[in-house]
């Protein structure tokens, strides 16, 4: 029965799957180190009096061996072998490991990030946004093998209709055009989608910029949104004389065609919540050009 030569599964290994492949012991054994966990992938011809087959293990990158082995099938068409090293190359079992610090930052400031495969293959980090849309983090097109060869990230936020803005950019091949200085740091890629996120989520209605309706959990007047802000000034006392408060402001309050005006006299603190929600929306309206 014809076989595929080890050699020439190393030479295809290494031209379709771009992996680092070696061939040992007189052309029988095939070492691929693994480019995420650096790990090595060996295989050899199995021991076997039934149908020709290949014997793999896992070994640490110092090459102790592990309990992670098999069988695969040998024949003339190397197709089935170059599929499992690929996917087994590629899995997330080894790329999540490197980027579990990324997903800790981003978990730790409250967002619901998961490890996901991207469109043309690699993976990215995923976000969940309650209005059913989502951000996409990568250092590209995906994900690098390794988090130490990330040189900068960029993040995506992809809405209906295949609505797409840059939330961060701090790719190098970028910085001309306004990328963000950030570089490689996961701190401040994450502490910038935290805020873009609380920024988007911060509007009247439940509704944000992509147009599409926030379907949240909680009422659209919670903390932190505008409506709650208005509700809040509602509720405030007409004003009467002369402002004597530091740091407020007097607001005039009336329905949309202008009857029932009241002026209100807001505290300093209120007018530093005020502030916050609307350089929130003058952000959004910059990203997006409305």
């Amino acid at each position: 029965m014809e076989l595929v030569p080890i050699s020439q599964l190393g030479a295809e290994l290494r031209a379709q799957a771009q992996l680092d492949v070696r061939v040992t012991e007189g052309e029988r054994q095939l070492v691929i180190v693994l480019p995420s966990s650096l790990d090595q992938l060996w295989i050899t011809p199995g021991h076997s009096s039934g149908r020709p087959r290949l014997f793999w293990r896992r070994r640490t990158f110092l090459g102790t061996a592990t309990d992670e082995s098999g069988y695969l099938d040998w024949t003339a068409d190397p197709a089935p072998l170059i599929h499992f090293v690929f996917n087994y190359a590629y899995s997330p079992s080894q790329i999540a490991p490197q980027y579990q610090r990324v997903l800790d930052a981003l978990h730790g400031r409250g967002l619901d990030a998961k490890l996901a495969h991207a469109k043309g293959g690699g993976f990215q980090i995923r976000i969940g946004l309650p209005d059913l849309t989502y951000l996409l983090i990568g250092t590209g097109k995906s994900l690098a093998p390794r988090l130490e060869q990330v040189q900068g990230w960029h993040v995506e936020h992809h809405g209906p209709e295949e609505h797409i803005a840059v939330v961060y950019d701090s790719m190098p091949h970028n910085r001309p055009q306004g990328a963000s200085l950030g570089g490689p740091h996961v701190d401040v890629m994450a502490d910038h989608v935290a805020r873009y996120v609380a920024s988007v989520m911060a509007r009247y209605g439940g509704r944000h910029p992509l147009g599409a309706p926030v379907r949240l959990q909680q009422d659209a007047t919670a903390p932190g949104t505008v409506a709650w802000l208005l509700e809040e000034l509602v509720q405030l006392p007409c004003h009467q004389g002369e402002l004597d408060n530091d740091g407020g402001a007097l607001i005039t309050i009336a329905r949309r065609d202008g009857s029932d005006p009241a002026t209100v006299d807001v505290p300093a603190v209120v007018v530093n919540r005020i502030s916050a929600l609307l350089l929130s929306e003058v952000t959004n309206c910059q990203i997006y050009g409305g």
